[in-house]
């Protein structure tokens, strides 16, 4: 396939839903009201062996009275009635199609036959597809799932191309989760049954957007060769690839086996594959989050010791506990460094601060103390990452403390990673956006995350030696 063909999925400029009810708004009938909600560039027309008008535009009762080029018809009807609505697609020069429709290949022999069907149309008529058994893509052209609205958390535009095998984990796990950590995506696809467009395939199809810096994968199986396909495209490939693997256990791969077909593999062997490719593995969706947020904000691997500065000292004994689950290593300060933080705060804390690794600033610090403490530990050649934990809470903290660290962070010379925790609460929405400003500081959820963001760091510089 000619991998710029998919242009015609991402960035169609007409297109049509065969399917919509003119008596059931939802489903199908809920990509058209999105469009024209959301005004994507993309002109839509609806088919229905009925006719008739939705959302003030026509409906056109077949596909071969619609007048303009199709670029991607999107297929919302019945298994048996896709070969047919295929094969028009083909004869009146249709570009691509998405196939929403399960009972297909995870539906036992008489699926895999019809997908089998499929593939012949496909090849026939030089037609490429994505599915079945599929909500299909969200882009800044075009939006085919079938959601109401409403009920959708959109992440904001940026970086992060998205594939995943199954909708409901890409709209619950990812897009919401992205939403709420403001994760930018570039596009994202449900491959569903992967018939013909497979991750491969749109890994291939990512690797030539420049605006793609990272790629996160969802995945429930691999068909034959893939796998190794996958390994050889990653170790080739300069974008940073996440991926979350399903199936991994007995029950787990016969569950990935009725929804999406997919055939389960040994799990060790894949993940060492992954780790010989530079593929950054997460084993829960919380650490696919967290990966994807730092790897996205462009941030430098990880590549040693790191410290933890905090202003509680039970933040940091906690933080310092999961760094050693996660096994990241906490820098040992010499007695000069040591004297040499001390030297940067208030007289107080000098007192009754710990200038150990995770450094205990106490609920006596000031905005000037944290500053400088930051830059001074930046300035150690044995530190190479900081986590700061920010409880604000502290009445000589000022809401001006996340740009006053973020300008810290962006003036060292060093370029060091450093992520920060503070409570993601609407009261320190200016804090948490001065952290964030211009992609410098990535701010977690929770103290679990920040260390998940400074692993995904650390297995991002330990993969790409491997390259």
């Amino acid at each position: 396939m000619d991998i710029k063909k998919l242009d015609y999925i991402f960035k169609p400029k007409n297109m049509a839903v065969v399917g919509v009810s003119l008596k059931n708004p939802l489903f199908a009938g809920n990509i058209i009201y999105n469009k024209n909600l959301f005004e994507y560039p993309v002109n839509i027309v609806a088919i229905n062996p009925s006719g008739g008008y939705l959302e003030g535009n026509e409906v056109y009762k077949k596909l071969e009275d619609v007048s303009i080029d199709l670029d991607l018809v999107v297929l919302m009807i019945k298994a048996k009635m896709i070969p047919e609505a295929m094969t028009t697609c083909g004869e009146v020069g249709v570009k691509s199609v998405i196939i929403g429709a399960g009972g297909f290949s995870e539906k036992g022999e008489e699926g895999k036959d019809l997908e089998k069907e499929l593939l012949k149309i496909s090849e026939k008529y030089d037609l490429p597809f994505m599915g079945p058994n599929c909500i299909g893509i969200h882009s800044k052209y075009c939006n085919t799932f079938i959601l109401p609205s409403e009920r959708l958390a959109t992440p904001p535009m940026g970086n992060v191309a998205v594939i995943s095998q199954s909708g409901g984990f890409l709209i619950d796990q990812i897009f919401s989760k992205f939403h709420e950590r403001q994760i930018g995506i570039f596009a994202a696809a449900n491959i569903g049954n992967k018939a013909q467009i497979t991750e491969n395939t749109l890994l291939k199809y990512f690797s030539k957007e420049p605006d793609v810096h990272s790629v996160v994968l969802y995945s429930e199986g691999f068909k034959e060769n893939s796998g190794k396909e996958l390994v050889k495209f990653a170790k080739e490939s300069d974008k940073d690839i996440i991926i979350i693997k399903g199936g991994k256990s007995k029950f787990g791969a016969r569950a990935a086996m009725s929804h999406t077909a997919s055939i389960a593999s040994n799990s060790n062997l894949i993940s060492s594959s992954f780790q010989q490719a530079g593929i950054i593995e997460a084993v829960s969706e919380n650490e696919l989050v967290s990966f994807t947020k730092a790897i996205s904000f462009g941030l430098s691997e990880l590549q040693g010791d790191l410290v933890i500065l905090s202003i509680s000292g039970g933040h940091g004994v906690l933080a310092a506990d999961l760094a050693a689950y996660y096994k990241l290593n906490l820098v040992e300060f010499t007695p000069q460094q040591k004297e040499e933080l001390l030297s940067k705060v208030n007289p107080v804390i000098r007192e009754i601060g710990t200038f150990e690794n995770p450094i205990d600033l106490t609920g006596s610090v000031a905005d000037t103390d944290v500053e400088n403490c930051l830059e001074t530990i930046l300035s150690f050649d044995s530190v190479k990452g900081v986590v700061i934990l920010l409880v604000p809470y502290v009445p000589t903290i000022t809401m001006q403390i996340g740009r006053r660290l973020s300008n810290v962070v962006r003036n060292q010379k060093t370029k060091k990673p450093v992520i920060a925790y503070c409570p993601w609460l609407s009261i320190y929405g200016i804090i948490i956006n001065g952290l964030e400003l211009n992609r410098t500081i990535p701010v977690a959820h929770t103290i679990e995350d920040a260390i998940q963001m400074m692993r995904g760091l650390y297995l991002k510089g330990l993969n790409s030696k491997k390259r």
